[in-house]
């Protein structure tokens, strides 16, 4: 059995002089590259270095289909462009072509991003087991990056594996202490176990408002409501003319 009651004061160590800013709910994807990934680069000239530049700023700005036709014009195969091509078709709903650009990744320098990608896809369409072995991988080669451990949390939360979750969130918020999703997620998991005591003295420092707090209560009763996913079940060979 998980003890929680330590966990106010780890979060009260953690959160000492941080100055974190109140969390949004609905965090926008960075598409910035992390400074592992720019390492990729050093195989591009200056004028292509400059221009997937300008696409990243476009993806950070929303503008994923201006993004894509200036990655089309730039004509790269660097692994670089390679991930800014998966990850806009990804956030633009066009999963099944993300995954085959996603995929080209894992025997580069930005393996652990393919996995991170794939994790988050499989994630989405619920096949909760495929997205803990990408994202379990994906921290392997990216250990320290806040946003792969938090992934990584919430994918072991929707399989029911809470002591792991949080752990996955606290290193998320050690590592990144402005990152709001991995702060949303811990106040999530607190509901979804009834550490309502916990929960709200974690919010009330996280300076969520009474309508986040309420908002993530019903989300945690949906999950519990809906329980762990289950596999997806194979079809039986008899029955397939």
């Amino acid at each position: 059995m998980v003890k929680w009651t330590p966990l106010i004061c780890l979060l009260a160590h953690l959160f000492v002089g941080c100055g974190l800013q109140r969390p949004s709910l609905f965090a926008r994807e960075n598409a910035t590259a992390p400074p592992s990934a720019r390492a990729c680069r050093s195989d591009t000239d200056a004028d292509k270095d400059l221009k997937l530049d300008l696409i990243r700023k476009l993806m950070d700005e929303g503008k994923l289909y201006a993004a894509l036709a200036h990655l089309d014009a730039v004509r790269s195969k660097t692994p670089q462009a390679i991930y800014l091509r998966a990850e806009i078709l990804r956030r633009t709903d066009r999963a099944d072509q993300a995954i085959p650009w996603y995929r080209l990744l894992l025997d580069s320098c930005m393996g652990g991003w393919g996995r991170h990608g794939l994790g988050l896809i499989a994630g989405r369409a619920n096949r909760i087991g495929e997205a803990l072995d990408h994202l379990q991988r994906a921290k392997q080669s990216l250990p320290t990056v806040a946003r792969v451990r938090n992934d990584l949390g919430y994918a072991l939360l929707r399989a029911g594996r809470y002591a792991s979750a949080r752990n996955e969130f606290l290193t998320a918020l050690e590592l990144d202490g402005g990152n709001s999703l991995a702060a949303t997620n811990l106040t999530m998991l607190l509901a979804l176990m009834g550490h309502d005591r916990e929960m709200r003295a974690f919010a009330a420092r996280m300076h969520m408002d009474g309508a986040t707090l309420n908002r993530l209560r019903a989300q945690a009763e949906a999950l519990k409501a809906a329980g762990p996913p289950r596999p997806p079940s194979k079809p039986n060979p008899t029955e397939i003319h």
